[in-house]
């Protein structure tokens, strides 16, 4: 690929489909089966990150013993019976922001902390695989964000030059870890306000993706905005 293009990575939840709300759900409802108090608090701190990391700060949280893998299943259980009967939307604005990014000549990847078969079926279902050059989850490296691993991986595969990359987050694991992969993060708020960290690490942060599109057309199609 042409490495004077500019480059989108998205992060997939929160960002492209709104499932963050209900993961956060899902964690509310099971919680009380595990006994784990304050779980709002704990989930926060987690978006963002692989299940194998979730489960270390679910441990450091409530003792080495607690079932992590356990409630993680039981999360997941209830989080596809939800989907199943009410089905989780597309974010506003993601479908046309890709469907414009590809008609203009960028190369697109997605870089989520989701295991790759679930995301490349949530993207599939909802027929937005296609949009994307290269996929990648989170079963795929070995140190979750908000290490730099994924994005790294993803620009390498991609051949694009980190520092003329957006990488659009939701949140702050993300942007730290594009941060440190050298690139401009793109922060798009779901579940995490902008704290003062996230204005310091982040290139821009816009309410939602249609402003970040917005954004996007009002700059060269050639060269990456400043």
């Amino acid at each position: 690929m042409n490495q004077t293009k500019p480059t989108l990575i998205f992060d997939m939840d929160g960002v492209i489909l709104d499932t963050e709300q209900l993961v956060r759900r899902c964690w509310n409802e099971i919680a009380p089966e595990f006994h784990a108090d304050a779980i709002d608090a704990v989930f926060l701190t987690t978006v963002g990150t692989t299940r194998v990391h979730t489960c270390s700060i679910l441990r450091e949280r409530y003792g080495a013993d607690f079932p992590a893998e356990e409630f993680n299943n039981a999360v997941s259980r209830r989080y596809h019976v939800i989907d199943d009967a009410e089905g989780v939307p597309v974010k506003t604005g993601a479908r046309e922001l890709l469907q414009w990014a590809r008609d203009n000549a960028y190369t697109i990847g997605l870089a989520s902390s989701t295991r790759q078969a679930v995301v490349e079926k949530e993207l599939s279902e909802r027929g937005l695989l296609a949009y994307f050059d290269y996929v990648l989850g989170g079963d795929r490296i070995a140190r979750s964000k908000p290490a730099p691993d994924i994005y790294e991986t993803a620009c390498r595969a991609l051949h694009a030059v980190p520092a003329d990359t957006y990488a659009i987050e939701d949140s702050y694991n993300g942007i730290r870890a594009a941060h440190a992969a050298g690139m401009r993060p793109i922060m798009v708020p779901d579940l995490l306000p902008p704290t003062q960290e996230m204005y310091t690490l982040a290139a821009h942060i816009f309410p939602n993706l249609t402003a970040f599109h917005e954004f996007l057309k009002r700059q060269s199609t050639h060269s990456l905005p400043r």
